[in-house]
C-alpha cells in the first residue's frame, strides 16, 4: 500500500499546514518523516494517496514550501 507525506522545512510549516487543510475538510496527521524518506528529525502530514497531488497544489498556492513523498 502506498502512503503519502508531504514535507516542509520545519515542523512549524507542518503545523500550520494541518490547520489549513483540517480547516478545508483535508484527512491529515502530522508525524515524523519516515526514515525510508529521511535520516534527519522532522515532522510531515501524512495524506490520502488519492488526494495527495490536489492538496500539495492546494498548500503551494497558499505559499508553502512544500515536497510531496510516497513510499
Amino acid at each position: 500500500m502506498s502512503r503519502s507525506f508531504l514535507l516542509f522545512p520545519s515542523v512549524r510549516y507542518a503545523i500550520k499546514a494541518e490547520a489549513v487543510c483540517k480547516m478545508q475538510g483535508v484527512t491529515c496527521q502530522v508525524m515524523p518523516v519516515p526514515r525510508q524518506i529521511s535520516s534527519e528529525c522532522g515532522m510531515c502530514l501524512e495524506v490520502d494517496t488519492a488526494r495527495a497531488e490536489d492538496i500539495l497544489n492546494e498548500l503551494q498556492q497558499a505559499q508553502f514550501q512544500v515536497t510531496l513523498a510516497n513510499i
